[in-house]
């Protein structure tokens, strides 16, 4: 039972935050885009800047040489880039009244803040961040070298829209943009927003749902099987973006997952606490990446 000691108040309520976290994170692990679209990595606490090095071969490989000869050198070279890791912060007050009597205030005030930092790390995995200099997933397919679907005009475009019924082939536009992504990477995902995944349920000419005409794109022998779609309010309106899930291609980065910061007791007995994470995501081939405008 929480007493009407200062210090205890805030202990025991900071300890069931933590707690409260960790079910947060259990219930809501499946949802997190940032987490799940792109490859998620670990590392320590104590870092800053993550380095992460690219290697490239030089030199003509195998060769066939001759009794006696000796083949020319292979070998490689790297290159660092460096990423700096970035705080995701949520800060709230709960009044002391409401801490010794109303857990669902407690409670509340935390589940808007973890919220809030979910939201905050899908937004910056999809569309990165233009003042940090930030790449996200929408970043990297519009410089992706390889192209990206345009709705006309482009080197490659749009089969129709996929909201029309004259021209509508989602098929052979999903195809060709897997055949624009890097040949190292396989499509995982295809990422847009609600109005957009859902034309997926559609119906082709042939009745049949394009989820089914291109689960086998992505690797399902289940046609039903619509793990591949994800939805996130994130992606632009009237696009949709294949993504591969690889380390090489992109990854979300954490140093810290959330974990909550108390203070002292401010004035007018209000107890502030801070929500905090570190991460960042990682985008190491823009061509791992297309973008389809649908309209």
């Amino acid at each position: 039972m929480i007493t009407n000691d200062a210090g205890s108040i805030l202990e025991e309520v900071t300890e069931a935050y933590k707690l409260q976290i960790n079910e947060y994170f259990e219930k809501n692990r499946d949802n997190m885009t940032a987490r799940n679209v792109l490859a998620q990595r670990k590392v320590g606490a104590n870092v800053e800047i993550d380095v992460v090095m690219k290697y490239d071969r030089r030199g003509p490989g195998a060769q066939i040489v001759a009794k006696g000869g000796s083949p020319d050198k292979t070998g490689v070279t790297g290159t660092p880039t460096y990423f700096p890791l970035y705080q995701i912060a949520a800060g709230f007050s709960v009044n002391a009244k409401d801490m010794k009597i109303d857990g669902k205030i407690k409670n509340r005030n935390l589940e808007v803040a973890m919220g809030d930092i979910k939201r905050a790390e899908d937004n910056l995995a999809i569309n990165g961040n233009s003042t940090y200099n930030i790449t996200g997933i929408v970043g990297a397919a519009r410089a992706n070298t390889n192209g990206k679907i345009a709705a006309s005009g482009g080197t490659y475009n749009n089969a129709g829209a996929w909201s029309g019924e004259t021209g509508t082939d989602i098929y052979s536009v999903i195809k060709l943009a897997i055949d624009l992504m890097d040949d190292r990477y396989e499509p995982a995902f295809i990422l847009g927003n609600k109005i957009t995944t859902g034309k997926l349920d559609r119906m082709s000419s042939e009745r049949i749902p394009y989820y089914m005409e291109i689960a086998s794109l992505f690797g399902k022998s289940n046609p039903k099987d619509k793990s591949f779609i994800w939805t996130s309010a994130y992606v632009p309106t009237g696009y949709a973006y294949v993504v591969a899930k690889d380390m090489e291609a992109g990854e979300w980065v954490v140093s810290e997952n959330p974990r909550v910061v108390p203070y002292a007791v401010a004035p007018g007995e209000n107890y502030p606490f801070e929500i905090l994470s570190w991460a960042t995501p990682e985008i190491h081939c823009n061509e791992a990446f297309v973008e389809i405008a649908i309209t």
